[in-house]
């Protein structure tokens, strides 16, 4: 018959239960690290080449239109009919003329939001070019509601190859009744 285990000897399985979980432990890792491989294995894709490409970029710089200061507001009776007139010229060295690479464009209080395109009619007329300097006019129908207001009216530049230009921009405004009419290139 088997006798149960004294106090004594129950003490002393305890005191070895510490070094038992540090042995299961170590040898937990080892063999975690035998069943992990040490490496990546070989692969079959690889890739290895000569041939290169070369090429050419172009960039194109479309250059805006250059107004001629001073531009002139004229109101027009009480300030009825008025009209901007904007002397402007393209850059030198290139060979753009109007009308085929200009875009016009107005804007009511100069605001760029309230932009809107204009074509050559009426109430826009561009003359010249005289020594490479065109003029062009921006009139009442355009301006309607300027009596006592403001207007934008920009010029841009367009290439044939559909790039365009920045804006070159004259801001125009006048009192109530035409008074005080004042243009300004920026």
């Amino acid at each position: 018959m088997v006798r149960p285990p004294t106090s004594h000897e129950r003490r002393k399985c305890f005191t070895r239960l510490p070094r038992l979980r540090s042995l299961l432990a170590v040898a937990g890792v080892a063999a975690a690290l035998l069943v992990v491989p040490a490496g990546t294995g070989t692969t079959e894709a690889s890739w290895t080449g000569s041939e290169f490409g070369s090429g050419t970029l172009n960039a194109l710089t479309v250059p805006p239109p250059v107004v001629i200061s001073p531009c002139t507001l004229s109101p027009g009776l009480a300030g009825t009919s008025p009209v901007i007139t904007v002397n402007w010229r393209f850059p030198a060295g290139t060979a753009y003329a109007a009308p085929a690479n200009v875009n016009y464009y107005v804007a009511s209080g100069g605001l760029l939001p309230n932009l809107t395109a204009v074509v050559l009619g009426t109430n826009l007329s561009t003359t010249g070019p005289v020594g490479g300097v065109y003029t062009t006019q921006f009139k009442s129908g355009i301006l309607g509601g300027l009596l006592g207001g403001s207007y934008g009216v920009y010029l841009q530049t367009k290439d044939g190859s559909g790039w365009v230009s920045t804006l070159a921009t004259a801001n125009a405004s006048m009192g109530l009744a035409g008074t005080n009419p004042v243009c300004t290139v920026q």
